[in-house]
């Protein structure tokens, strides 16, 4: 099965992310914070390749994959995952619900990956998993959650009974700099911490057939019309003033 995965993963992992998916395997990290553009793919490395090899690798923990607002799971994480399942060929290892109210389970061992939106953070109190501990967790469009008062009421009530965890946290980074988002990456940034490992990635480190002509026109167009916003949608920069 080993062997089957490391072919498959050089057709869903932009080059850039191979060295990430080394340092997520072995841990190198307990937090990881990728930010960037449009078409970087970054979401599709978290949900759809690193979570599901993580279970895999690691049969004492579950997974709760967050959004702010929970009507908006169907038709993001939730499909990321199962895409990325299949991407690696493990489908038939896995029991994929018709939504995400279900959470997918990993067979041979009954590992769970949950997902759950934080429109009332109270009810990451309720979680149950079956055995041992939720030790990943995946914050998905960081910058749409209250603040990281808000993340760190969930870790408090995640990370618990376990010595291995995994913290994501993704988003396009808002046009002002002020946002509490940028702030906190540069806050990382200016004081860096052992645990946490930040990466930047944009579409120019994907490869082209995968996002296909039409998504380069709009790109140059943009480029050439509103340079700002180029930098801003495509290269993932907070050019704002903060004002």
């Amino acid at each position: 099965m080993a062997e089957a995965i490391n072919i498959k993963l050089s057709e869903c992992i932009a080059p850039n992310f191979f060295p990430l998916l080394q340092d997520v395997l072995q841990h190198e990290h307990s937090r990881y914070i990728l930010k960037g553009g449009r078409g970087s793919t970054k979401s599709s490395f978290i949900g759809g390749i690193a979570i599901p090899l993580l279970l895999v690798q690691n049969p004492n923990i579950h997974a709760e994959c967050f959004r702010k607002v929970g009507n908006t799971i169907q038709t993001s994480i939730f499909p990321q995952v199962i895409w990325g399942i299949y991407q690696l060929g493990l489908n038939r290892l896995f029991k994929i619900p018709k939504n995400y109210s279900t959470p997918i389970e990993y067979i041979p061992t009954g590992q769970r990956i949950y997902f759950m939106g934080l429109d009332d953070p109270n009810k990451v109190k309720s979680i149950k998993v079956p055995f041992r501990y939720i030790g990943i967790t995946w914050f998905e469009e960081l910058d749409q959650f209250a603040g990281e008062n808000e993340l760190r009421k969930v870790t408090q009530s995640t990370k618990r009974g376990g010595d291995k965890f995994w913290d994501f946290r993704s988003f396009n980074p808002p046009i002002s700099r002020n946002n509490w988002a940028n702030e906190l990456v540069q806050g990382y940034e200016l004081k860096p911490r052992r645990n946490t490992l930040i990466s930047h990635s944009s579409y120019l480190s994907v490869p082209k057939e995968w996002l296909g002509p039409e998504f380069f026109e709009e790109v140059e167009e943009l480029k050439e019309k509103n340079p700002r916003a180029y930098e801003h949608e495509y290269m993932g920069i907070a050019v704002g003033t903060g004002g």
